[in-house]
């Protein structure tokens, strides 16, 4: 099994301590949230013991979520009204993981499977498995997925490209042939060898490109070309998203989770310019490494402590989704 300092290092989480305030940009006071129609529902979810909690994923047309395991691969779905879970897939055993997690309108999941270099695509029912992919180049660490309406997307931490699963008319999964390994250029700029240079990643609102995390240089936004692998620094009004792990958008708000906090920033409509907004902060959170939005509230993965065991408590936190806004209007700064 993968040591502890190698799971740190893929989420993108060691160097956040004592780092740069992330959206330094942003006024005090800049936002205030709209009242939860949920507010019956616990804000705090207890994950199984030892379960060590990678990727989130919410379900639009029914109050659950999903949540997968750095430790096996396992995943657990946990009905919001109660917070009380159950597992939907077994452990897989060592080396296998489940770091980025996305539900498609077909009852899929679709789970990047982090240092095993696998991906897989499991029935949301049932647990099974309905395809599996192996991404062949040395070390391939698929950290994250983002769905678009003729592809699933999934990051590498340690290698400059995209892989693309494409997807039939009505969903249809490709054979293992089909994927498609895109290198990224333009201005992508890739760390040393065995240095995390991307994590999350999200369609941008108009569905037209990808919005990659680059947790280089204090961090920061990349749009992706999906046709070309093309990729342009996206300007954030000198704010940095230091630490950023999974991404979240909204409409055309972007949670970025963090260390210590959920960075929040808004876009364009295309995906080539962000305001920063604000960052959430909570006494609950315990190093967010996910974010999903179900209804007026954003679920937070937390990754939980440094030392990672089989008996270690995990948690997910639900806070309120940033709605309204007491500065001048953001679609004008975006």
């Amino acid at each position: 099994m993968q040591n502890t300092l190698s799971r740190r290092r893929l989420l993108g989480l060691g160097a956040a301590a004592g780092g740069a305030a992330v959206l330094a940009a942003t006024p005090a006071g800049a936002w205030a949230a709209a009242r939860p129609l949920d507010a019956g529902w616990p804000t705090r979810i207890e994950l199984p013991v030892g379960f060590h909690p990678g990727g989130v994923a919410t379900d639009g047309r029914a109050p659950y979520a999903y949540y997968g395991s750095l430790f096996g691969g396992d995943v657990y779905r946990v009905d919001l009204t109660t917070g009380q879970g159950k597992y939907i897939s077994p452990d897989l055993g060592e080396g296998n993981a489940a770091a980025g997690i996305r539900l498609d309108c077909h009852g899929r999941l679709f789970v990047s499977g982090a240092y095993g270099g696998q991906i897989r695509v499991l029935d949301v029912t049932t647990g099974q498995t309905l395809a599996s992919y192996r991404m062949t180049l040395p070390g391939a660490t698929i950290a994250d997925v983002a769905l678009t309406a003729g592809a699933a997307w999934f990051t590498d931490a340690f290698h400059p490209v995209l892989y693309k699963l494409p997807l039939g008319p009505t969903g249809e999964l490709p054979t293992a042939d089909q994927v498609v390994t895109v290198p990224l250029s333009g201005d992508w700029v890739q760390g040393g060898d065995g240095e995390v240079t991307t994590l999350g990643i999200s369609p941008t609102p108009d569905g037209r490109g990808l919005l990659l995390a680059h947790v280089l240089d204090g961090g920061g936004l990349m749009r992706v070309d999906p046709a070309t692998g093309v990729a342009q620094r996206i300007p954030m009004g000198g704010a940095t998203i230091p630490s950023a792990n999974g991404i979240r958008l909204d409409g055309t708000r972007l949670y970025v989770a963090q260390s210590d906090a959920v960075g929040v920033l808004q876009l364009n409509t295309e995906g080539t310019r962000a305001a920063p907004l604000t960052r959430i902060t909570d006494p609950d959170f315990d190093w967010p490494s996910a974010v999903a939005v179900h209804g007026d509230r954003l679920y937070v993965s937390n990754f939980g402590p440094r030392t990672p065991t089989s008996t270690t408590p995990y948690h997910s936190t639900a806070v309120p989704l940033v709605r309204r806004f007491t500065t001048h209007s953001t679609e004008e700064r975006a």
